[in-house]
Parts: structure tokens; sequence; C-alpha cells
């Protein structure tokens, strides 16, 4: 088979993971209905992985990948507010396919899963997101004359607060109170902006 035949067919099955995730959530997402959904056998889905959990974590790195990149891009110069409300749509998204999902398969994908071989590579793409987070922050905050707090669990806090406020985007949370998602993101990326920007001496 040829190269572009192997991406190909790759790219499949994992499209198919994804519809099925959509439609059915983690308990939906067998390796029967991924081969079928991508016009392959269940032979095939296993030359690509080593089982359904091995295309769940696929599928997340490839969002997280997503995500370093929208960092890596980012015009520094358009504030830290700014910077968490562009990565903000692609956190929501990550947390309506996976976070669910996630809590039935009993594992914290999002923290880097159980120690399988394709959990490790999620959890080393995570933290390399993470790092390209902090790095984002940091540039941004410099760009403004700003100084973050000097913490490592800095951006692991920024990230579990975004997942916080895509929850609330996901469940309509806020729209029970009558607040807009508008509302919401503006004050959620500015209450973080504050929890960590070190405050200038009075």
């Amino acid at each position: 088979m040829a190269w572009g035949d192997a991406k190909a067919r790759r790219r499949d099955i994992l499209r198919s993971a994804s519809r099925l995730l959509e439609s059915s959530g983690y308990a939906g997402l067998t390796v029967r209905a991924i081969a079928v959904g991508a016009g392959v056998s269940s032979g095939t889905v296993y030359q690509y992985f080593d089982g359904k959990e091995d295309v769940f974590v696929a599928l997340m790195a490839a969002r997280l990948e997503d995500v370093r990149a929208t960092l890596d891009e980012f015009d520094r110069t358009e504030g830290i507010g700014g910077l968490l409300a562009a990565i903000l749509p692609q956190v929501r998204e990550i947390w309506r396919l996976f976070g669910r999902s996630a809590q039935q398969r009993g594992s914290k994908v999002l923290a880097g899963g159980r120690r399988g071989k394709r959990a490790v590579t999620s959890a080393t793409v995570f933290r390399r997101m993470a790092r390209s987070l902090d790095r984002a922050l940091r540039e941004t905050a410099e760009a403004a004359g700003q100084t973050l707090v000097d913490h490592p669990a800095m951006p692991y806090w920024v990230w579990d607060s975004l997942i916080g406020v895509a929850d609330d985007l996901v469940h309509g949370g806020s729209l029970q109170a009558r607040v807009s998602a508008d509302r919401l993101v503006a004050f959620a990326t500015g209450a973080i902006e504050r929890g960590i920007v070190v405050s200038a001496p009075a």
C-alpha cells in the first residue's frame, strides 16, 4: 500500500470514530462500528490502532495539537483576554466531544489518562500544549507590559478554568440565569487574566 493511501485510510478511520463519538459517545465507539463507518474491515482498524481507546486518545491528541497550533500562531499584541478567547472555541469542542466520554471510561484523559502506550502519547501532547499555553501567556503579557505569577501550576489552572467555562457553554448553565455566552466569555477571560497577572505595588 502506498504511503498516501495509508494516511488516507487512517484519516477515514479517525473521521468515522469522530462521527460515532459525536452521535453515541464513548459507549458507541466500537472497533466494528468504526470500521463500518470508514468502509474498512475491523482488521484494518487494528492495523492502525490497538483498539477503541487507542482511537479515542488519537482523536483527543489531534485536537490538543490544534490548540497548540493556535497558541503558537496567536498575535501577542492582542492581549491575554484575546488569547484565551481565541482558544476557547477549541476547548469547548474538546470538552463537548471528550469530557463526558472521558468520565465514562473511568480515566482522566484530559489530564493525561491511563499509562498505556497511546495514553502516554496523549499525556505528552497535553504537556506540550500546556507549555505552549504558558509561553503564549507570558509572551502576550510581556507585550502588554504585564508580569505573570511565577508558578508551574499556572498554565494548568488556566486550562482547568477554561474547561469550566467550556462546560457552562456546552450545557448552557449561564443562560439559565440569562447571561449570554458573550458576556460569560468576557467575564471569565477577564477573571482568569486578573488571576494570573501580578498586581503593581500600590
